[in-house]
């Protein structure tokens, strides 16, 4: 597919274009490919504001995390729902995709001709995302915008995550995992039926890292609200157990987490005197559809 058919100018809203190794709008906008192919669409200005882009420290954590395949299931199983309610050449998006590694999964194991795109607010979780995918064959070695004929294909863009640089109604599908979810801009940029999939956690997520961190456990299992212009079709659970295997691979769990903010340096050396840790992975697939 053309890339730019979909993506629209994130200052102006008009078309975009690739001109060597820069992409234009009409009204002479520009923004640079970066080495490692993605295009920055954050709108001038915000780029401060955008506290839904992991720092720098997290965003090592998740690549160190997630490339031992602690949480492929979560990915395999997403790809499954996706599978189920597209069609060969589909466009979906991962909103908030962090360091790229669900997004690759996910358009690899659906099995089918497939492009998916990922945002994000952080520029450095898009260059991760775009190494992997170029690793994967997934996006040209040119970067965005080149020509590519890999059945599926990925590409990332740091963006605004409720103010996207996409076209009305472009989008088959949209994911979000562990993200904040704008209802109204992921409604706008769905077409009508198209699908969103929430992936949140469940009420025994992590159980045993909280329960070595905290002195008491709270519990949530609350279902994610249906946002406007949606209705529910859909939720699953992913309930499965997994051992990891080393302190690194703790702390880097540990350290990608909301609750590497929230913990004593008490609860932290609990969890990091252990050698190895069996986790609760649960996790909640909430299917919602545009109307």
């Amino acid at each position: 597919m053309q890339v730019f058919d979909s993506i629209i100018c994130p200052v102006c809203g008009e078309t975009l274009y690739r001109e060597g190794k820069t992409v234009l709008c009409v009204k002479g906008h520009t923004f640079d490919i970066a080495k490692a192919g993605y295009v920055n669409l954050l709108p001038p200005g915000k780029e401060k504001n955008a506290r839904t882009g992991d720092e720098k420290i997290m965003v090592k954590a998740r690549v160190d995390f997630l490339s031992k395949d602690y949480y492929a299931l979560i990915s395999d199983r997403t790809a499954e729902i996706l599978r189920a309610c597209l069609s060969e050449n589909a466009l979906f998006a991962d909103l908030g995709c962090g360091e790229g590694y669900h997004t690759c999964r996910i358009a690899e194991k659906i099995g089918f001709p497939v492009t998916a795109f990922g945002f994000d607010a952080s520029k450095f979780a898009a260059e991760y995302a775009s190494k992997r995918a170029k690793a994967k064959n997934l996006m040209p070695k040119d970067g965005v915008g080149a020509e590519h004929d890999h059945p599926a294909q990925a590409y990332f863009f740091p963006a605004n995550l409720f103010h996207l640089p996409l076209k009305d109604h472009v989008l088959d599908a949209a994911v979000s995992m562990f993200a904040p979810v704008a209802g109204e801009e992921t409604h706008r940029i769905l077409k009508p039926g198209g699908k969103l999939v929430v992936v949140s956690s469940g009420r025994d997520h992590l159980l045993e890292l909280r329960q070595l961190i905290y002195e008491e456990v709270r519990f949530s299992d609350a279902p994610v609200p249906v946002p406007d212009g949606f209705v529910q079709t859909e939720r699953q659970n992913l309930r499965v157990e997994t051992t990891v295997t080393s302190r690194e691979d703790l702390q880097s769990l540990f350290v990608m987490t909301p609750f590497y903010y929230k913990t004593t340096e008490e609860g932290r050396a609990r969890l990091l005197s252990n050698d190895s840790l069996r986790l609760t992975v649960d996790v909640n697939f909430s299917v919602f559809e545009a109307i």
